[in-house]
């Protein structure tokens, strides 16, 4: 279906103003219109996620707005894609036919059943066995794997998707959507960002080198006139739909300069339209020089904006309406999802508190995810991955892992990405804890100690002993071996002063060796407290503890508690003179 020549007002403003050939103000079907159309209605996923990253806005209104119509342009754009082929290859018939012709409807509809058929078997088929070979790649706990593996199934796609008919970038996406369905999502995602930028480097190298300077000087008034006019049209749609969707005035202001600009898909919907001859090849090197121009200019578009959505602001009472979705609260974010990560994730379960955590084991991860846990699978100490996962600053951490070089270097690496996070880390002895403590970790459960401290705990309740003489005990000594692993942390850091040095050669060279000794440690201090009457030490502290413990439990005093007074002091008599 062909157009009428010059009733356009962009056509007419090119022409009659800027005075454009004829070839280039004029449309003449009504495919090359929805081309056109179709291509500068895109934006730059590319720019506009790195630019909202770096303002860390992509949790604020306009950041998801316009996160959500990114994703969405992506998605509409694989139709156009297919559809596109099947229809010019029908002999040039025009799009607006599909509405008209019964008869072209019934010539397509065998090649898209076919067609609908093959990708829907790509898809059903990648989606078991890709979840099958990255399970066994995951087993081997090679990096290497995992990028090899990534990029296979991004170019097998390719090549599949070319067999049947269509364009290597549909293949790239469903490989996309296949990866992105399985348990593996964000750490493939951290693999490959490397090859990401890289690629989209190289993509927009190839865009760039492309570029008719000759037409560009030639008719910059008409690639100026169709720059202002993208940016324009666009900013203005996008401002004026946003509060009918729950944005406020400034937000809508924001995402509508943000998203004014062209998009990396536009190059792939020209390039196919110009194989398909769709578009005069002059006029689809103008629309291209218009893209990178806009997408050029994208930094200074959403400082822009920026600027204007404050004016807006400050001129009215701006409530947003956002809804509860646009509010993302950053998790806790858990390293190791063996017994100590379990029960840390089922304690966040029962109170509500939103957490992920990530595992390397595949069969953890898959078990994990069908009892309902939030769980990923992935190297959660690279920050990458995190950020994959869409996590860009978790609430605070907690590192669970059981081996101990890996707790320590996990700790390290997280504390020089997120310097302001709040780190708890399992730890299996003194040692231990104080490498984590060096490491940068704010506090230190010792896993094992509570285990014993535990286990002597509920032995002495079974021997009959009060339970208001044991805590006072435990308590003690969780806080004395707290006070060990900060000597320790302060020795291996090279810190620690001379009297730390003196007070930790002799009984500190065993704690060093994983030999925790409480009873030597609390007569050393009572030795060299160096005063008979106070209560010296840590082991002092708790003869009183006890002893007020069995005085106020009876008033009358028992000869039970008379006893185990007696007993108390006994054992403090043989500590002080080292019996």
């Amino acid at each position: 279906v062909s157009l009428p020549p010059g009733h356009g007002i962009m056509s007419t403003l090119l022409e009659k103003v800027m005075h454009a050939p004829p070839s280039l103000a004029e449309l003449k079907t009504v495919d090359e219109a929805v081309v056109i159309a179709v291509a500068l209605s895109l934006s730059s996923s590319a720019f506009v996620l790195q630019l909202l990253k770096e303002k860390n806005e992509l949790g604020s209104n306009s950041g998801q707005a316009t996160l959500g119509i990114l994703l969405f342009q992506d998605i509409a754009t694989i139709p156009f894609l297919v559809l596109l082929p099947l229809i010019e290859g029908q002999g040039g018939a025009d799009i607006s036919d599909i509405a008209s012709n019964g008869q072209l409807i019934s010539q397509l509809a065998p090649t898209i059943l076919k067609t609908f058929g093959g990708i829907g078997l790509v898809l059903l088929g990648g989606r078991t066995f890709l979840r099958r070979v990255f399970e066994v790649a995951a087993a081997s706990k090679s990096d290497e794997v995992f990028i090899s593996l990534s990029l296979l199934s991004v170019t097998g796609a390719s090549l599949l998707t070319q067999k049947l008919g269509f364009s290597d970038t549909l293949g790239a996406f469903v490989s996309g959507v296949l990866l992105s369905e399985t348990n593996f999502k964000a750490q493939v995602e951290a693999d490959i960002q490397p090859f990401r930028g890289l690629l989209l480097g190289l993509f927009f190298v190839t865009t760039g080198a492309s570029l008719d300077l000759a037409l560009l000087i030639r008719e910059w008034p008409t690639v100026l006139s169709l720059f202002a006019g993208l940016i324009a049209l666009k900013a203005t749609l996008i401002t004026a739909v946003g509060p009918s969707v729950g944005l406020s005035r400034s937000d809508s202001v924001k995402t509508g300069f943000i998203l004014s600009q062209g998009g990396e898909f536009a190059f792939v919907l020209l390039a196919l339209a110009s194989q398909l001859k769709v578009l005069p090849e002059e006029l689809n090197k103008l629309l291209i020089i218009v893209v990178v121009l806009s997408m050029a200019v994208t930094p200074l578009l959403s400082e822009a904006g920026s600027f204007v959505a404050k004016f807006v602001e400050s001129q009215a009472d701006d409530v947003s309406k956002g809804t509860e979705g646009f509010n993302i609260e950053d998790p806790v974010l858990v390293c190791g999802f063996g017994d100590v990560g379990q029960a840390v994730a089922n304690i966040f379960e029962l109170l509500d508190t939103s957490y992920v955590a990530f595992d390397l084991t595949v069969p953890r991860v898959i078990a994990a995810q069908e009892a309902g846990f939030n769980v990923l699978y992935g190297d959660a100490t690279r920050p990458k991955v995190l950020h994959a996962a869409g996590i860009e600053t978790p609430k605070s951490i907690a590192v669970c892992y059981a081996a101990r070089q890996r707790s320590v270097s996990a700790v390290a690496s997280l504390r020089s990405a997120f310097p302001d996070v709040p780190i708890m880390a399992r730890a299996i002895d003194l040692k231990h804890a104080s490498e984590l403590e060096a490491a940068g970790a704010d506090e230190v459960i010792l896993s094992e100690a509570e285990a014993g401290l535990s286990l002597g705990a509920r032995l002495s309740l079974g021997l009959g002993w009060d339970p208001n003489l044991i805590l006072p005990v435990t308590q003690a000594m969780r806080g004395d071996m707290e006070q060990r692993s900060h000597e320790l942390a302060g020795l291996l850091a090279g810190e620690a002063s001379e009297s730390h040095e003196s007070s930790t050669k002799g009984e500190g060279s065993s704690s060093m060796q994983g030999i925790y000794t409480f009873k030597d440690r609390a007569g050393y201090f009572e030795r060299d407290s160096g005063d008979d009457d106070e209560a010296g030490g840590i082991f002092a502290n708790i003869s009183g503890v006890l002893k007020n413990a069995i005085g106020s439990s009876d008033e009358d005093g028992s000869d039970d508690n008379a006893e185990k007074e007696l007993a108390v002091q006994s054992r403090d008599d043989q500590v002080t003179t080292g019996e």
